[in-house]
């Protein structure tokens, strides 16, 4: 194996274009880079959008860091042929599988192949090394998700961006790559894609949308279980973003649960969004070394010490000075022995009757008592800073805060909210929850959200954890107007947060709305209620906060608008929101 120089150009590498052979005859699309002579470790690049089109900018880094480098398409997507089901079919892993094998035969290869990739990309990793091909030496994932809890917002709540997503992938963005291919010299992708050799029987989308619960079908796509996770031997990290809320909590549960038989595991956590993770233009450069060193040491076999250090590593406030991903740093870093960190203090916070938050029980006046809304009027909206300027109607939400931090408050992992709730009308409510840092003058910065349909309550006890609340999504239990329930619930992902002296933490309780944000966008279920907050000793409303003792902030505050999916606002006085009723 050669070391590649670095400034390496196109025109210093060979590029093919071509198909590989499965054993059943079916063929997938593949563009490959490597250096004219030798053989190298290999990355591939396995995705349902344009990996077999994959430009060279792409491939640069890492060519030259020492591996070719392969692009290549799922089955029935851009120039690849297969006939399938239904994304998510099976044949998405075996097909991987089959690839990285046919890469470990090619005279350019060393026969070590790593896989990299997010979202789509990263999820597939787990089908192709549950199959267990033999060259297959490393898995970097990032932007990992849970097919139901993707689909439904983790609360059970239809997800209007992704229907848009779901028909765009499977009209549009699958077929970015075609034309590049064409264009490139791709003799043969035309006439696969007007062919039987490439044929979705079944749309995504509208599976989705006609299995609004959990059923076997979701259980049959989830990467979450003994067989794929757990099948899994080969050293893995996971990548994920707080604000990336599925992929983070996702990869947590995977991390923490479904890899036993993975000895070597990395998990790497920041804030960000869904495309922190890469590779490519958008990707954290955090997380391009993140990568790169995992690489190096389980694909190239360099002895760079990785499995010496702790495997959950965290980057606190990380940002990107000039909007530039390649130049993003964290104030300080720490690294942990397990995840959730052992040495948190899950503490409570009581939701009082007067709109604040308090470490007291509740008993006496004025926590005795409740808080009305009208649902579903109110709603945060939080892509960016346009849209989290405009303040949810402040009849429509409950605003909730915390008095002023005596010292720097540090949050690490998932908090848990406990509502007990009443409707007045209709049979069911859905609850958009949200959690914000104020500081002394007004500056508001959103740190994370929660979706729950509250007649999705029921708790899946065998796969809750003290880091995480989950439902079980199996059947709807209607709420009847009156009564009052006891509503469980973690945030969409866990968080890393110093809630800095003089700061306070702001909880927001309200609706969805249907405009589209960020991972978040639903028509409210139910019909108009004037819904109702229980605050005392019988019904103690309240917030779990995972708190690591005696942690404090390493570092100054974060220039306002540098931290991706954190937009901030500013607000002259505190506005509880709500109805007039007691």
């Amino acid at each position: 194996m050669k070391q590649v120089s670095g400034n390496l150009q196109e025109a210093d590498v060979a590029r093919h274009i071509g198909y590989v052979p499965m054993k059943d005859g079916t063929r997938i699309a593949y563009i490959s880079y490597h250096p004219e002579s030798g053989s190298y470790p290999t990355v591939l690049l396995y995705d349902p959008y344009a990996a077999s089109a994959s430009p060279f900018n792409l491939a640069k880094p890492f060519l030259e860091g020492g591996y070719a480098f392969v692009g290549a398409n799922f089955p029935a997507t851009g120039c690849s042929e297969g006939i399938i089901e239904c994304w998510f079919d099976h044949k998405e892993g075996i097909y991987g599988a089959e690839v990285v094998e046919w890469i470990a035969r090619q005279p350019w290869s060393d026969g070590n192949v790593g896989m990299v990739g997010n979202s789509s990309a990263g999820t597939v990793q787990f089908w192709v090394a549950a199959q267990r091909p033999p060259h297959l030496r490393a898995l970097v994932a990032s932007g990992v998700y849970d097919g139901y809890e993707d689909c439904y917002h983790a609360g059970g709540i239809p997800h209007l961006t992704n229907i848009a997503w779901s028909l765009n992938s499977e009209f549009v963005y699958q077929a970015s790559g075609v034309e590049g291919r064409i264009s490139a010299g791709d003799t043969e992708c035309a006439a696969i894609r007007e062919s039987e050799r490439q044929v979705v029987r079944r749309s995504f989308n509208e599976e989705v949308r006609k299995r609004p619960l959990k059923d076997k079908w979701w259980d049959s796509i989830s990467l979450a279980g003994d067989e794929v996770a757990g099948k899994v031997a080969v050293p893995t990290m996971l990548i994920a973003s707080w604000q990336d809320a599925g992929a983070a909590r996702e990869s947590a549960r995977i991390f923490s649960q479904l890899m036993p038989k993975v000895e070597h595991k990395k998990l790497v956590l920041m804030n960000g969004d869904h495309g922190i993770g890469g590779p490519g233009p958008k990707c954290y450069s955090l997380v391009d070394d993140e990568r790169m060193r995992f690489l190096d040491r389980w694909v190239r076999s360099i002895e760079n010490g990785i499995e010496q250090e702790l495997p959950v590593t965290v980057y606190w406030e990380a940002r990107e000075p000039d909007g530039d991903p390649k130049k993003s740093v964290a104030g300080w870093t720490t690294t942990h022995s397990a995840w959730p960190e052992p040495t948190v203090e899950r503490r409570p916070y009581y939701l009082t009757a007067d709109a604040r938050i308090s470490s007291n029980k509740p008993g006496a006046s004025p926590n005795e008592g409740s808080r009305t809304y009208l649902y579903p009027a109110g709603a945060e909206l939080y892509e960016n800073n346009q849209q989290f300027a405009i303040q949810p109607y402040r009849e429509g939400v409950l605003n909730y805060r915390t008095a002023a931090a005596a010292s720097d408050l540090t949050v690490l992992g998932n908090p848990e909210v406990t509502l007990y709730l009443s409707i007045d009308n209709g049979d069911d409510a859905d609850l958009e929850i949200t959690l914000k840092d104020v500081d002394s003058d007004g500056n508001v910065l959103f740190l994370q959200s929660g979706l729950l349909r509250a007649s999705l309550r029921a708790i899946d006890e065998g796969r809750t954890r003290a880091d995480e609340v989950v439902h079980s999504f199996r059947k709807f239990e209607k709420l009847v107007p009156g009564d009052i329930y006891e509503i469980r619930m973690s945030l969409l992902a866990p968080i890393a947060h110093v809630v800095r002296q003089g700061h306070s933490l702001e909880f927001t309780i309200g609706a969805p709305n249907p405009i589209p944000r960020s991972g978040v966008a639903s028509i409210p279920a139910g019909v108009p209620s004037i819904n109702r907050v229980y605050h005392s000793e019988t019904y103690p409303s309240k917030i779990l906060l995972p708190v690591l003792p005696g942690a404090v902030a390493q570092a100054p505050p974060p220039e306002w608008g540098t931290q991706r999916a954190q937009p901030c606002r500013k607000e002259t006085k505190f506005v509880p929101g709500g109805l007039p009723i007691r």
